[in-house]
């Protein structure tokens, strides 16, 4: 389970990260990234996680989606301190889940959770300069 102080619960900031419209999709879920100013400290991101009545009827079916792709972030963020997919740039995550994940296997969700995040980092993170 993530901690509290890094979960996203705000209305008001899950709408902030749906209007900065910096979106990253794949097959199992959308990802929308909203950056940390500069002034801000880094540290981890807050993370919210979406998933719609479209997706299953079933609220068992749409809270074990949830629950999959949270421990799979969760994994994802212990095991890679390095500054490959460079999370503290990021103020808030949305993970819009989709349909496709109620199939899919562990490792699927895991790589297809690490290349959005590093696509996300590629196409909208901070530049580093050498």
């Amino acid at each position: 389970m993530l901690p509290s102080a890094e979960r996203l619960r705000k209305t008001g900031l899950f709408q902030r990260v749906y209007t900065a419209r910096k979106v990253v999709s794949s097959e199992y879920f959308t990802l929308n990234v909203l950056p940390r100013q500069p002034r801000s400290s880094a540290r981890n991101p807050l993370v919210g996680f979406v998933v719609g009545k479209k997706v299953h009827n079933d609220a068992c079916k749409r809270n074990r989606a949830k629950r999959r792709v949270r421990e799979a972030y969760r994994l994802l963020c212990r095991q890679n301190q390095d500054e490959d997919l460079n999370l503290g740039q990021w103020y808030a995550l949305v993970f819009v889940i989709k349909a496709e994940i109620l199939e899919a296997g562990w490792d699927q969700i895991v790589e297809s959770l690490r290349t959005s995040l590093l696509k996300a980092n590629q196409k909208f993170g901070a530049r580093k300069t050498s």
